[in-house]
């Protein structure tokens, strides 16, 4: 009889699971809430998604920021500090900014286990940007060794790439039988498989030349073609949702003090409406610091301002290396090495549409005499000068 009763049991928890699963089946075609948890920026009217109004803008701002180029401790920063919450009321870390661009529901896509129904939900991200943050997202995800290379200071590393393969070439460094430490870009492919030809080359090499193209490169022409479209994109992206939201909240703010004062004004109890009228001002308060840090983080640049920036920048010390790298984040967006007889490099500058190409020697390696110079810790010029030639014609004696 206990077998009995077993048996059954099981027999209407697997029919009940499965009748369960087909309502809920039936009830995800309709594109209704089932009953997990609401992403940040929807709401359920009717047991249907719809846009936050309060919530949508944040959802933006995160986009936003990361394709500025705002790491993710940056964006957590940000939220955390503004005290924005997530759906479940806590915290932000890397998970929750990770999930909020990775979700698909943001494209208007409804989806429920195995079922995607697009234009099920309201559509939040536009589809440009959101396939450009999944591709930022891919490319930091894909950045090997990025710690390493940030200590090391390679300069090139996230915008250097294979030119036949297009894989990222990372820095890499040995030492050799002297003890000396040698530092290079490797193809991340050969270096993993063996199956890309490209050879590694010298991270100093390889820098200076890209850094010395790209300080060419900065003509007047296109100083001027680049200040136009920094402002002009300043301009269209200065009024953020999260600027219109804070500043039509402040108006609401302002429209219903005014209605409290009118309130005190006409002897309705003075004293209640005294208390809500000093908490209004202190929420005003609040919404104005938030609105000045909004404006912070996206001034409005003019085209007379980004020229006069660019034309100075133009004259920076190419040795210094806190300028070579802010030339290196500010103009290049990637770089393409080749190899074999049509060894070049292809260098694509930000706001640009064409690339640098410069013709380079198979492989890139120095001579003898830079080597030689950068094993003294000495100029190629002044090896010359002051040690091989007075060494040559019996001035000094030859030493080891």
């Amino acid at each position: 009889m206990e077998s009995v009763l077993e048996g059954m049991a099981e027999y209407f928890s697997a029919e009940l699971s499965q009748k369960v699963k087909r309502g809920m089946a039936l009830t995800a075609q309709k594109c209704e809430f089932t009953g997990s948890g609401v992403p940040l920026g929807y709401k359920i009217v009717d047991k249907k998604f719809a846009v936050c109004e309060e919530t949508a803008p944040i959802v933006k701002r995160i986009f936003e920021m990361y394709l500025a180029g705002n790491t993710m401790a940056e964006i957590i920063r940000y939220l955390n500090e503004n005290g924005i919450k997530t759906s479940f009321g806590n915290a932000y870390n890397k998970s929750s900014i990770r999930r909020i661009i990775e979700n698909r529901r943001y494209l208007g896509i409804y989806k429920y286990n195995d079922i995607e129904i697009p234009g099920g939900v309201p559509q939040i991200i536009d589809d440009d940007t959101f396939k450009d943050a999944q591709t930022l997202l891919e490319k930091n995800k894909k950045a090997p060794a990025r710690a390493k290379a940030v200590e090391e200071h390679y300069l090139l590393t996230t915008r250097l790439y294979c030119g036949h393969c297009k894989c990222a070439m990372t820095g890499v460094c040995g030492t050799s039988k002297t003890g000396k430490t040698h530092q290079y870009y490797c193809c991340v492919t050969q270096r993993r498989h063996g199956d890309c030809k490209k050879k590694a080359v010298q991270k100093a090499l390889i820098e200076d030349l890209v850094v010395n193209n790209v300080l060419s490169a900065l003509t007047s022409e296109y100083i001027d073609g680049i200040a136009h479209k920094i402002a002009d994109l300043s301009a269209k992206e200065s009024n953020t949702d999260t600027l219109k939201r804070l500043k039509r909240l402040i108006k609401e703010n302002e429209e219903a003090t005014a209605n409290l004062v009118k309130a005190v004004e006409a002897g309705k109890a003075v004293e209640v409406f005294s208390a809500q009228i000093e908490k209004r001002q202190a929420e005003k308060a609040d919404l104005e610091v938030q609105l000045a840090r909004e404006k912070m983080i996206r001034p409005v640049l003019t085209y007379e301002e980004v020229k006069f920036f660019f034309e100075k920048f133009k004259g920076g010390d190419a040795n210094d290396f806190a300028y070579r790298t802010a030339l290196i984040d500010t103009f290049v967006n990637k770089i393409y090495l080749y190899d074999g007889d049509d060894a070049r490099i292809e260098i694509y500058c930000n706001a640009s549409d064409y690339a640098i190409n410069i013709p380079i020697g198979e492989p890139i390696k120095s001579s003898p005499i830079e080597r030689l110079a950068r094993w003294q810790g000495l100029e190629p010029r002044t090896l010359c000068l002051e040690v091989l030639c007075p060494v040559f014609f019996g001035v000094l004696p030859y030493t080891a």
